[in-house]
């Protein structure tokens, strides 16, 4: 009888934990979130549908650039955590993020030179400095802050997380709101405000970092990872057109004002997808632990655990969006709701293939990642051209919305049978 209390007892004090950190991980969301909502009427109101379109043009840059550097070392990391002890640990986050600085100072010097070329050659009216410059230091930076995050979140050090997310949102917000409202510095103000908040933070996070990582420079450590990890930067390369390829063919259409609501419409329901971002970064680590178990019943668990209040968040926002628009663009950019309420069912949709995409990582089956994002890039190619061809810009928009269906439909096949066989062979 004792036992069995006992065994009660400690699987709510296992629930309570789950909770807790969800929620604190839910938090540091919640901050960036009310932030973000808190800014944009300001950047409405001093920056331009234009100004809008441009940064909407160099977001889908970045996003082109963020596998490379990134590398899939974040994955990798995962990978290999629960299955070794803490002090190859250690040695596996020093030596990541020191080999990964190395390798992006090339690649951010490689990464200008394309993007001039690309300029060039397709004759884009966008100006190219400084937002070139802007974006590829700030991917630099950027990852040692991401390693940060990884290392608390899989260590379950919620309220560490929740402060430096908390942090560094606080300041993107404060140093955002100064370049663009006070300097009035406009679009360069707004792509400037990350990076200089990234540089503040770096000497922070490398202070942190040290404290949970020892010494390694053995490159070979490295080389290996960029190995395992080749085929999820191969697979992300063929998920970047589902990313961005439609602003790349919007661009074509010469219509700035027009790209700019565009770019307002995605921007506000990327402001939804933090929730399952948050939601996603609680239960992560239990996906791996789950696959490793093979506890199916856990990973069904965890998948409505984000997803129904994720859905009740989207299903609320799409009922309020041209209340909650006319209020976030201090009125100015109303028109933006007609993207906003369609891109919100394909950020559902991809929630729903991500989280089926953590599962196949955490089976080592890479090469299925790698198909499914070619599928899935090959598909956003074709139907965002002819959907952008016949309907302009609500084309690019439902055209996302038909593509997250196919990656969601073909994740979840593979899923199911990869699930099987795991359990046949054991």
């Amino acid at each position: 009888m004792f036992k069995k209390f006992s065994e009660f007892l400690f699987q709510k004090k296992d629930l309570f934990n789950h909770i807790k950190n969800a929620g604190l991980y839910f938090l540091g969301s919640i901050v960036q979130s009310i932030l973000a909502l808190i800014a944009q009427p300001i950047y409405s109101l001093h920056l331009s549908a234009d100004e809008f379109g441009i940064l909407g043009y160099f977001d889908a840059i970045k996003s082109t650039l963020v596998p490379i550097f990134i590398f899939g070392m974040s994955s990798f990391f995962l990978m290999r955590y629960f299955k070794q002890g803490e002090e190859a640990n250690k040695k596996l986050l020093f030596n990541i993020t020191f080999y990964l600085c190395c390798f992006n100072t090339i690649t951010l010097l490689i990464s200008y030179v394309g993007i001039y070329l690309y300029f060039d050659y397709m004759n884009v009216k966008i100006p190219l400095n400084p937002f070139a410059w802007f974006i590829l230091i700030a991917l630099l930076l950027e990852n040692i802050k991401s390693f940060v995050l990884i290392n608390y979140r899989i260590r379950k050090k919620a309220l560490a997380f929740f402060i430096f997310s908390a942090a560094n949102s606080l300041l993107n917000f404060g140093l955002g709101i100064l370049f663009v409202a006070y300097f009035e510095w406009g679009a360069e103000g707004r792509l400037g405000a990350p990076l200089v908040s990234s540089i503040l933070l770096v000497p922070v996070s490398i202070y942190i970092l040290n404290n949970y990582s020892t010494i390694n420079f053995d490159i070979k450590v490295f080389l290996n990872g960029m190995k395992v990890a080749l085929p999820l930067v191969l697979a992300a390369y063929a998920y970047v057109p589902i990313e961005t390829v439609d602003r790349f063919f919007l661009e074509r259409l010469n219509d700035l004002s027009e790209f700019g609501l565009y770019n307002i419409g995605v921007t506000i329901a990327g402001y939804v997808l933090l929730a399952y971002v948050a939601l996603g970064a609680a239960v992560e680590p239990d996906i791996f632990k789950a696959v490793a178990e093979k506890n199916s019943k856990k990973l069904i668990k965890s998948g409505l655990i984000i997803f129904i209040p994720y859905l009740i968040f989207v299903l609320i926002f799409m009922f309020f969006s041209h209340l909650i628009i006319a209020i976030l663009t201090a009125g100015r950019y109303v028109a933006a709701a007609e993207y906003t309420n369609i891109m919100l069912i394909a950020v559902f949709l991809m929630g729903v293939y991500w989280f089926l995409d953590r599962i196949l990582i955490a089976l080592e089956k890479t090469k299925m990642n790698l198909i499914i994002n070619i599928i899935g890039g090959t598909s956003s190619i074709v139907i965002t051209y002819i959907a952008v061809d016949i309907f302009d810009f609500a084309g690019a928009a439902y055209a996302k919305v038909i593509v997250a269906l196919v990656l969601s439909i073909t994740a979840l096949l593979l899923v199911i049978k990869n699930l099987k066989l795991e359990k046949v062979l054991t």
